[in-house]
């Protein structure tokens, strides 16, 4: 198991750098191309609907392959590809049709993955979507240094060619590896000890609950996917600073988030799912709220780091949280988390670079803090009332 547990890491991996290749090289491929940046963002654009696409695709494949192994080596194939066409520069319609090719890719593998994890590491779901998420945060993180080097050697499209090769590396691995799920009792438990999955008494409280944790994952990601597009802007029209140090608040921002998703396997044994997202988004708001009120350069840089440290679990343990709520439903729950994460961070991007537009920075910072208020209200007055209402009635 632990050969299927690094490899599995692997390819969170892969996948971080995947998702940020385009990114990090934007600029040179829109002036290569004679482009502008608002071709750019409906780049970004089509790159969240070939995400949303994915999940429903990935699951398509794993009724017509059978083992989830074909599925993971098939979707580092398509990768490789996607990657390697880019390298070559080919006409940029092509460019485009592969960026959404790409990010199908990138999809599979997430939702795959974090379904596997899920079903195999049942006693310790939170630990290990701890670990996939720190090695996809390191992957974001270190595409741009790589990207950087090429683009100082006037090679910055050799970027492609270094996801290219690993999507290869993985496809192979994969191919030959094996795994079988572990039973629920003989999972050792690493997690905190939580309440039992609630017991639903109607099928409306069931999709009524189900909807709420997919509203909580579809809020976050629209929180973090206007951070990463709108931060170095933000820093920029707020607190008026240099573009150079505008663009540092991103790896800040990204360091502080793998540092605190690596700190979360550790706390998540001590405290329960509940108080971990709720204490976590809590901070989130009011790190915002600060921000948006102290106009400091050094203070929003400390800041921007504490929102890190805060958000960084939030993602994977509000996924936890869903499938220990609905017990054998884990193909479905986290299909359905994975799709609605890629569809908020299209839908609030595009909501906060609206405001950003016409009514300006502050009122988007409050636009954000409001949502992350949205997301406490939910868990703790819908999801959060249901359990207390069950550990009630089992008193009773």
């Amino acid at each position: 198991m632990r050969t299927f547990a690094i490899a599995s890491y692997s390819l969170y991996f892969l996948a971080g750098l995947v998702i940020t290749t385009i990114g990090s090289v934007m600029p040179q491929l829109l002036a290569h191309y004679e482009q502008s940046y608002t071709v750019g963002g409906q780049m970004v654009f089509v790159s969240a609907v070939g995400f949303i696409a994915g999940v429903p695709i990935s699951a398509w494949l794993m009724k017509v392959l059978k083992k989830e192994k074909y599925v993971l080596a098939l979707s580092a194939i398509v990768i490789a590809i996607a990657q390697f066409s880019v390298w070559s520069l080919p006409p940029f319609g092509w460019v485009v049709a592969l960026n959404f090719l790409n990010s199908v890719g990138a999809a599979a593998i997430e939702c795959v993955v974090a379904t596997l994890m899920m079903e195999i590491f049942v006693g310790r779901r939170a630990v290990v979507m701890s670990n996939l998420e720190v090695s996809f945060g390191i992957g974001a993180l270190c595409m741009p240094l790589i990207a950087s080097v090429l683009i100082a050697n006037q090679v910055w499209r050799y970027s492609f060619l270094v996801t290219a090769c690993l999507g290869i590396i993985m496809a192979v691995i994969w191919c030959f590896i094996s795994f079988a799920k572990e039973e629920t009792e003989g999972a050792k438990s690493l997690d905190a000890s939580i309440t039992p999955p609630p017991m639903f008494k109607t099928k409306q409280m069931k999709r009524y609950i189900l909807f709420a944790f997919v509203f909580l994952i579809f809020i976050y990601s629209g929180i973090e996917g206007s951070l990463n597009h709108f931060m170095s802007s933000i820093f920029l029209n707020h607190l008026e600073v240099t573009p150079y140090y505008a663009s540092l608040s991103i790896s800040l921002f990204w360091t502080a988030m793998v540092i605190g998703r690596a700190a979360t396997g550790w706390i998540i044994r001590k405290v329960n799912y509940a108080s971990y997202l709720r204490w976590s988004m809590f901070g989130t708001l009011v790190v915002i709220v600060m921000f948006a009120l102290w106009r400091d350069a050094v203070v929003g840089f400390i800041l921007i780091i504490m929102m890190g440290l805060t958000m960084s679990g939030v993602y994977s343990i509000t996924m936890v949280y869903a499938n220990h709520t609905f017990p054998g439903m884990t193909r479905l729950v986290t299909s359905l988390v994975t799709a609605f994460a890629g569809f908020g961070a299209a839908v609030f991007p595009a909501l906060i670079g609206y405001s950003m537009d016409h009514s300006g920075t502050v009122s988007a910072l409050w636009y954000i803090a409001s949502f992350a208020a949205i997301y406490l209200i939910i868990l703790l007055l819908g999801i959060g009332r249901f359990y207390r209402n069950q550990a009630d009635v089992t008193l009773n």
